[in-house]
């Protein structure tokens, strides 16, 4: 491997001899626009977190970049406590944001019930609600535990208006004990009709490791099947997934779909197949499918008006016991010891009774009675998300099964204990974080490995950083792999990255002179950034200053730098910044949004 990361000479200004500080005229060129009605989600400090969660969490912007509405108006979002998406538009002829509410997104549910004691490696913990804009017209956003959602956006009539044009629901690697698997997204793109995006979830260990999966999705098309609300029926589909024990510090896409994962470790290829020989010659959708099959003997089940019968074959002397079975208004949590039978808090796909459903152990099989709070209501699967299991009884089964059911409910009150699970055997829930909180973590800092993956996951191109140290990404900007930034003495070196073929061309764009010294010499720098046309460097305090450094390509002597007060001393934190259009910055704190022009 070779570091690819060449110094252009002709770029480097030896002879630089440091900043200038100026005011910055915030009488002209800064707008602070209050959030009145807008309280930008925040999670809860109810959760311990391992470091490399926290590293994560805090590099998230909660500003969310958006495609400009035109020359000259730029665009951002963000999602509030109530989980509803805001589009916030800046006209830099008028010098004017105006905001807008585009949609409600799905609202997760609160906490596991108390009666639910799952594995403590068991992912439960939401993720922070996240979204990437795809284009103009198209958003992805996720509420953090594993519904993902396409948003289609319209301009009318002076008026922004967003809708959601269907779900989807994430299902992991299928070994996290959860579903959907809380994820947040990282990055997406739209590649003709498909959209790639890339999430990143915890893994099912005591220790830190997470999934970081390549998925796909098929942008909707007026012969889309539709469901009965209007919205589209979507799929996604997952084409790769790579595991480590921190999140990539950079992900892109390139115009051709391969995923580029910066990261001070290699990732591993999950297998989403057991039979290697078959993943060897199957595409993602075989695997997909492949993957179905094998869940299909799982269980049976069907439905007769408001009754819904489930049955699943237990092992040989499987006591009573060892079921921990409870019913939900709209979730089903089934665990049988030493079985693969594992649904610890399964949505379901409508609602039921749960005092009106029940469970019995009869010659080695489980059945479930369940009763719809909607007995009109046909359903087309068990689950919200499809498995792929369908309706198997037959109408002479299901009779067979009833009358078993009504010698069941017939005995005795006394003998009705043998409905009643015994969770003994199940560990009390803990936080998976919190076996890995003194983890050692290595400060010295490590080269940066960039691996470019295919639409298989298969490694085509990788290198690494070398002796140059990490400082930034460039803020997102329409249809460009960001460019990076890395340490060389006390400079900056920014270099863009393009696509040639399977390999990834490297070019030393830009050194931001200085810059390393002055990033190193900041105790609070929550976002680093570099615009992508190399105007300027940004280091932004978690809760007070923006320090700007300004770039020219002429070497001269002196460069601007600019300080600017962004809370003026109140208790707020700056949760999110993100670069508009050239020159114009947009920062988020608690309490307003922040327009920087530099011009």
């Amino acid at each position: 491997m070779n570091t690819r990361f060449t110094p252009d000479v002709q770029k480097l200004n030896p002879k630089f001899e440091g900043y200038k500080l100026s005011p910055f005229k915030e009488a002209t060129n800064l707008i602070r626009f209050p959030l009145d009605n807008i309280q930008v989600y925040e999670p809860t400090n109810d959760q311990r977190l391992g470091f490399r969660d926290l590293q994560a969490r805090i590099r998230h912007s909660n500003l969310i970049y958006g495609h400009p509405l035109d020359q000259n108006r730029g665009s951002a979002f963000c999602i509030d406590q109530e989980f509803n998406l805001h589009m916030i538009v800046y006209d830099k002829l008028a010098k004017k944001i105006n905001t807008y509410l585009i949609t409600e997104l799905m609202k997760p549910l609160g906490g596991l019930p108390a009666f639910v004691e799952i594995d403590n490696t068991v992912p439960i913990e939401p993720q922070l609600p996240s979204a990437v804009s795809v284009s103009r017209a198209l958003l992805l956003a996720s509420n953090g535990v594993g519904d993902i959602e396409l948003i289609g956006l319209e301009e009318k009539n002076g008026d922004v208006l967003g809708t959601s044009l269907g779900s989807v629901c994430y299902l992991g690697v299928g070994n996290e004990g959860i579903s959907p698997v809380p994820c947040m997204l990282l990055t997406a793109r739209q590649i003709k009709t498909k959209i790639m995006l890339v999430v990143y979830s915890r893994t099912p260990s005591k220790t830190t490791e997470f999934n970081i999966a390549t998925l796909e999705l098929d942008i909707p098309n007026p012969d889309t099947e539709k469901l009965d609300d209007g919205s589209f029926v979507l799929l996604l589909k997952t084409l790769h997934i790579q595991t480590g024990p921190e999140v990539p510090v950079y992900s892109a896409i390139t115009p051709s779909g391969k995923c580029i994962f910066g990261s001070e470790v290699r990732y591993n290829q999950v297998k989403l197949s057991q039979n290697e020989e078959q993943e060897d010659t199957a595409t993602p959708m075989d695997i997909v499918q492949e993957k179905e099959k094998s869940r299909k003997d799982i269980y049976q089940w069907s439905q007769e008006g408001a009754d819904i019968t489930v049955q699943f074959q237990l092992p040989d002397n499987t006591p009573k016991s060892a079921v921990n079975c409870k019913f939900v208004v709209d979730h089903l949590s089934l665990l049988v010891q030493n079985s693969s039978i594992s649904y610890p808090f399964r949505k379901l796909w409508s609602t039921i009774q749960p005092e009106e459903s029940l469970w019995t152990i009869e010659d080695r099989t489980l059945t479930l009675f369940m009763t719809k709070a909607d007995e009109y209501t046909r359903w087309p699967q068990l689950f919200d998300k499809d498995d792929g299991i369908m309706e198997a009884l037959s109408a002479d089964h299901l009779s067979d099964i009833k009358d078993r059911l009504a010698k069941f409910t017939s005995n005795d009150q006394s003998d009705s204990s043998s409905l009643v699970p015994n969770p003994s055997f199940v560990q009390a829930a803990q936080h998976p974080a919190a076996t890995d909180m003194d983890e050692d973590i290595d400060d010295t800092g490590e080269p940066v490995v960039f691996s470019v993956y295919d639409y298989r996951g298969k490694v085509v191109d990788e290198f690494d950083s070398g002796n140059y140290r990490w400082i930034c990404s460039s803020f997102d900007t329409a249809n460009k792999i960001p460019s990076v930034c890395l340490q060389m003495d006390v400079d900056g070196l920014a270099f863009t990255l393009t696509e040639v073929g399977d390999k990834i061309q490297i070019q030393h764009a830009a050194t931001f002179d200085a810059f390393s010294f002055v990033q190193a010499s900041k105790r609070d720098a929550r976002f680093i950034h570099h615009d992508a046309y190399f105007y300027f460097t940004s280091i932004i305090e978690s809760s007070r200053n923006a320090y700007l450094y300004y770039h020219h390509d002429d070497k001269r002597l002196e460069e601007v730098q600019t300080l600017i007060d962004l809370t003026q001393g109140h208790d707020v934190d700056i949760i999110g910044a993100q670069f508009l259009f050239e020159k114009n910055l947009l920062i988020l704190t608690e309490s307003h949004l922040v327009l920087v022009c530099l011009d």
